[in-house]
């Protein structure tokens, strides 16, 4: 399944946030079938006290929230982090880790 995300502006640095639907030829955003989910990715920078302990990679935390009912979020999860690569530099498969909403606490 490959997407298209709509990035919502805000003025925050090291948060991204997407409207993901899923790609078609045809781009109707009203359609609610082509509806994936909110995402929400926020880049967590390392303490420089680790850094010099040889941590290089910053972490990227992806939340997935009004998510389609219809949508499975297992299947779903690495086209999730292959939009993420695609859509914000500096990444890797490995510093990326999904979150559905309804299952943060805090």
């Amino acid at each position: 399944m490959r997407f298209l995300g709509l990035e919502e502006i805000q003025p925050y640095k090291n948060l991204h946030q997407f409207k993901i639907f899923e790609y078609d030829d045809e781009i109707d955003l009203n359609n609610k079938e082509k509806y994936i989910c909110d995402l929400k990715v926020i880049r967590m920078d390392i303490n420089e006290m680790y850094i010099q302990k040889g941590f290089e990679e910053n972490i990227y935390c992806a939340i997935i929230y009004n998510l389609n009912k219809n949508i499975d979020l297992n299947e779903l999860k690495e086209g999730i982090k292959a939009f993420i690569l695609e859509e914000i530099p500096s990444t890797s498969t490995q510093s990326i880790n999904i979150f559905k909403s309804e299952n943060l606490t805090l």
